[in-house]
């Protein structure tokens, strides 16, 4: 190997002496033309007086080094041979070939090298980054076969590292020599095979599969040779076979000769596996010299069986592999893998633990298989678990590691932040797939600092260039719900810029971005110019058409809503059962219900019929209800019922409840009740809120306490504040005001906390009984000042309660008035959109039901 490097070494030599001597050439004559035009010369050494009198100076010596002249090209070499790195970046930059863009390949294997030999590379790096992509490859081969010659296996890593952001292709020798140096760590190998474009260098595939061969990894060996031309792959074979038996010495394994990859064999008994021909592979397999076969075939022959479904077959060949003592952690990871598969997780975990008894190390794909498995069985506490246990086991978590954890739908924000602290840890650059799932996992975990740290690390390192329309619609997403809509628009305008074609879930992604913030005509504006241009108007579809038609909906445009839905049906796009749900909730809302028979008939006519379902009645019946029909609500709930396909929900007996309290119908309330009782949908307490609004409207106040006793008993519900704020109102509807009161004490008995809703009831039915102190006494409990100073929440009062309190104890001039205005309007509350304070003097009622 020693003579391979010294060949290589002095080949890469005689090259760069003819580039220096060009380029000394080249300079001499340069600096001949130039002292000739310009006039002046080099001093000789006995001339220094004539430069050293007083105010005296010679001419033109802008580069003195001491007392010497020197170019700038002198001057970089030199200080850099003295490890000033900063100074010697700084005059290569002022380089004529450096700012033609090309760094001299006489001075840059020597700069790369003092940055891999700088004691803080990190900074080094930094440092370095200015002149990224102006180093040719031919440079870092230099260095890098300078660094093997000298056997510095640190500066070739470091080599290795400031490839990458220096923007340096690594040459087939470059590869070369990584391979050798990095012969025992395969893990390192893999990356370089795989980052290694196809076909592999001739050179570079042996060392690899020299390697392999001494570590008795069969697993690369064969991806090496999936990677190589056809006329290597002989010669290449020769190679593997070599080295192979070069290690059946005493020391060696006792099956070494056994465990020489027949690759050929391999490579046919894989191709039948992955063309499903899983019999003829077993053939294959079974008609081989029993003692010819090592761990390689056995790892071949079980990929094949776990590919085809074989469970039980890759079972038997398992066992046969461990009696014959071939199997190595590739092949327990493989059964890992088909255990897994078969759903036998618990085998799967006991041949992990297997592995150290058998005196093998685990890798990375050994716990990884295992990790994913429990993340997708949504095993929290399973998966952490086993990361504790690659730690401990001395296999730290990598890349890969990062981004299964990150799909977990059960991490917190806390698990989150941990995992890129591993990501960080790592000290790899993110690549555009693992950045589209931390995107994700930081969005759903509403972690949007972090988001924004991490999109700003990876643009840093330049991964902007290299993302995707799917993470460029996953980051709109989550910026969307971050309501930062100017972000959105930055990331549409860079992806368009960096000419990524969006797909249609990227449009999709954006057009919800921009509705959910309320900005629905430039979502519509920019689907417009979709629809222009030809190559793009595919990507508009039904979904992106009902996310418009939803936005123009919530604005209770219902003549912006049904022209887009009759322009959607030009377009070719199909409406489904979201897009009419949406319109018909819009008719709901803006009370356009006589449109709904025309579109019904579209659903029934469309091709194919658009079928309702449970929220389609849902919303016809909430429109009824609204708009004070019914028994129209009522009778579409018969026709649902009897096409037995769909029954009543919460939601929709809530509606009807609503609608009977609107029409002051206790009658068909209570119906309405025991049917939902009897159909197994349990009151909550909205449906209660209901049953006090009627009851208090149509004066059975006893009904409407009855009501709430009998359901809060026989379904174990506990009253919240707004069904108790409906009661209060009836009871004020109903000249029982000292009950009112006495509710008041009750609830906060109960640990039920008043909201300044609550108190506004309170404070105005006092004040309407003529029970003024009883309503400055509760208005100073709601703003807990006076004698009631600090106990519990302050909700306040709103500003229109309160100024009728004043009103009633003498108006705003006179005295106390004076007092109370001093007293409680710190504690007022505006009304809702108004901007001040702590609360809503109408927020706390019962919301309205919805889907």
């Amino acid at each position: 190997m020693a003579t391979i490097i010294e060949t290589m070494t002095a080949v890469n030599a005689v090259e760069l002496l003819s580039v220096v001597w060009v380029e000394v050439t080249m300079a001499s004559l340069a600096a001949l033309v130039w002292f000739t035009v310009s006039g002046s010369i080099l001093l000789p050494k006995g001339s220094k007086k004539l430069a050293s009198e007083p105010g005296k100076q010679s001419p033109r010596l802008p580069y003195a080094v001491g007392s010497e002249q020197s170019t700038p090209f002198q001057m970089a070499s030199k200080v850099l041979r003295q490890g000033k790195l900063s100074e010697g970046i700084a005059l290569v930059l002022q380089l004529p070939e450096t700012l033609a863009g090309q760094i001299p390949a006489s001075i840059a294997p020597r700069l790369l090298m003092a940055v891999a030999k700088a004691p803080d590379f990190d900074e080094a790096l930094v440092q370095l980054k200015v002149l990224a992509g102006k180093v040719e490859a031919r440079a870092l081969e230099a260095a890098m076969l300078e660094a093997c010659k000298n056997k510095d296996a640190a500066a070739c890593r470091q080599l290795q590292a400031l490839s990458a952001p220096m923007q340096i292709l690594k040459t087939p020798r470059t590869l070369e020599a990584l391979a050798r140096v990095h012969a025992s760590d395969i893990p390192m190998l893999r990356i370089l095979v795989e980052d290694a474009e196809a076909p592999l260098g001739k050179c570079f595939a042996g060392a690899v599969l020299e390697a392999c061969a001494a570590m008795q990894e069969i697993d690369l060996a064969v991806d090496v040779f999936e990677k190589v031309a056809e006329v290597d792959a002989a010669a290449l074979r020769a190679v593997a076979e070599k080295a192979s038996q070069s290690l059946g010495n005493p020391g060696a394994d006792k099956h070494s000769k056994r465990s020489s990859p027949d690759a050929t064999l391999a490579k046919e008994i894989r191709a039948f596996g992955k063309s499903g021909d899983i019999n003829a592979a077993l053939k294959l397999f079974d008609q081989s010299d029993s003692q010819f076969r090592g761990a390689f075939l056995y790892n071949t022959i079980l990929e094949a069986c776990i590919e085809s479904g074989s469970h039980d077959k890759a079972v038997d060949y398992f066992s046969q592999a461990e009696s014959d003592g071939l199997a190595d952690t590739v092949t327990y990871n493989i059964m890992m893998k088909g255990y897994l598969a078969h759903g036998d997780d618990a085998t799967a975990a006991r041949l992990l633990e297997k592995l150290s008894e058998k005196g093998l190390s685990a890798s990375h794909s050994s716990y990884h298989s295992l990790l994913n498995s429990r993340v997708c069985a949504h095993d929290h506490r399973g998966a952490w678990k086993l990361v504790e246990e690659m730690k401990a086991g001395v296999v730290l978590p990598n890349m890969v590691t990062c981004s299964i954890l990150l799909k977990s739908k059960a991490n917190g924000a806390n698990e989150v932040s941990h995992i890129l602290e591993m990501v960080d840890a790592t000290g790899q650059k993110m690549d555009d797939v693992l950045f589209a799932t931390v995107v994700e996992a930081c969005a759903r975990t509403n972690c949007f600092d972090l988001l924004s740290k991490q999109t700003s690390k990876f643009a840093r390192e330049g991964g902007s260039l290299a993302l995707t329309a799917p993470t460029y619609g996953s980051m709109i997403k989550a910026y969307g719900q971050m309501w930062d809509v100017k972000r959105v628009w930055e990331l549409w305008g860079e992806m368009t810029g960096n000419n990524i074609q969006p797909t249609a879930i990227t449009l999709g992604c954006m057009v919800e971005a921009l509705v959910s913030n309320r900005r629905t005509a430039e979502a519509w504006q920019l689907v417009q110019e979709t629809l222009k241009e030809e190559s793009t108007r595919l990507l508009v579809n039904t979904v992106i058409y009902s996310t418009i038609i939803k936005g123009f909906a919530c604005m209770k445009d219902i003549s912006k809503v049904m022209s887009l839905y009759d322009e959607m049906r030009a377009h070719g796009c199909q409406p489904n059962t979201i897009t009419y749900n949406t319109i018909l909730n819009a008719f709901a809302q803006g009370g356009a219900m006589d449109r709904l028979p025309a579109l019904l008939e579209d659903m029934k006519t469309a091709s194919p019929p658009v079928e309702p379902d449970l929220v389609t009645y849902s919303t016809i019946v909430k429109g009824f209800c609204s708009s004070g029909c019914l028994d129209r609500a009522l009778q579409i709930v018969e026709q649902m019922r009897a096409s037995s396909k769909y029954m009543p929900d919460e939601v929709m007996y809530n509606s009807l409840l609503d609608g009977c309290a609107k029409q002051q119908r206790p009658g068909d309330a209570l119906i309405l009740l025991e049917a939902m009782k009897k159909s197994g949908v349990a009151p909550s307490n909205f449906t209660l809120s209901m049953l006090v609004k009627l009851m208090g409207r149509c004066k059975r106040l006893k009904q409407a306490f009855s009501l709430i006793e009998e359901i809060t008993s026989e379904y174990n519900l506990k009253v919240n504040i707004q069904v108790y704020t409906c009661l209060i109102t009836a009871c004020f509807d109903n000249r029982q005001a000292f009950k009112a009161i006495a509710l008041h004490d009750q609830i906060t008995k109960e640990g039920v906390q008043p909201d300044a809703f609550t108190y506004n009831v309170l404070v105005q039915g006092c004040l309407k009984a003529g029970l003024v102190d009883k309503a400055v006494q509760l208005a100073k409990c709601a703003c807990g000042v006076g004698a009631l100073k600090g106990k519990g929440m302050r909700p306040g009062v709103g500003e229109r309660c309160l100024a009728e309190l004043i009103s009633a104890v003498g108006g705003a001039g006179s005295s106390a008035g004076k007092t109370l205005e001093a007293e409680l309007g710190e504690f007022c509350v505006a009304p809702k959109g108004k901007g001040k304070g702590k609360g809503s003097s109408k927020g706390s009622g019962a919301a309205s039901p919805q889907r």
